[in-house]
């Protein structure tokens, strides 16, 4: 996020100058987010999150990013889970944006909150299930070396099909795009949204090729 007192590098752009594109997208998903199975607390967002004012100056990449992070999070993946991977890229991407964002999201499908503060920890020390220390670790070893190491996938296959897989890749992906945008173009946090301080994820030295031997 912005430091106090320094200005953005690429301002928002208000709605008003929106392309009919951006808006149109957003509009047909903020109706079909309503019928949908995502839970209230993301369906009644309001409509000009800082995010996608700023998308808003390319209008075909707003188009192209928008559905699919909406899709994404209404995915196949498990709302725990997905929480958990969400806040995990966010800690490693250093994203404050995110991580005060999915703080309270996170909670709304089930997270304590000594658990989502929990997540900065190194998830081999903590009380996690095998299925979600996997998962933690599978975000930690796709942000340094872009493969999931043979462990947390085969712990993580045990529970997840092909395309659960797929989406795992793809969540911390669209995620880490996200907090790049967010990040150097000096994104503010929403004001209707409270700020949480950034924890320092906790990261050990992890096995990322994929043929490793646990």
């Amino acid at each position: 996020m912005a430091s106090d007192g320094v200005p953005p590098r690429i301002e928002p752009l208000p709605v008003d100058k929106w392309a009919p594109e951006v808006s149109a997208v957003w509009t047909a998903d903020s109706l079909k987010n309503r019928r949908s199975r995502l839970p209230a607390h993301l369906t009644d967002l309001p409509d000009t999150l800082n995010l996608t004012r700023i998308l808003a100056h390319h209008p075909d990449l707003a188009v192209a990013v928008y559905p699919l992070s909406t899709l994404l999070n209404a995915g196949l993946l498990p709302p725990r889970d997905r929480e958990l991977v969400t806040l995990r890229t966010a800690l490693r991407s250093a994203s404050g944006y995110l991580w005060s964002h999915h703080y309270e999201t996170a909670q709304a499908v089930g997270l304590t909150e000594a658990e989502v503060l929990r997540i900065a920890a190194d998830p081999a020390t903590v009380g996690w299930s095998p299925h979600e220390a996997a998962l933690i670790t599978a975000v930690d070893e796709i942000c340094d070396a872009a493969v999931i190491g043979a462990v947390a996938w085969r712990q993580l296959r045990l529970t997840y099909d092909d395309a659960q897989m797929l989406e795992v890749l793809a969540l911390v992906g669209v995620y880490r795009l996200l907090a790049t945008v967010l990040s150097t173009s000096g994104a503010a946090l929403d004001a209707w949204r409270p700020e949480r301080p950034l924890p320092t994820a906790t990261v050990t030295a992890v096995r990322t090729r994929r043929d490793d031997q646990p």
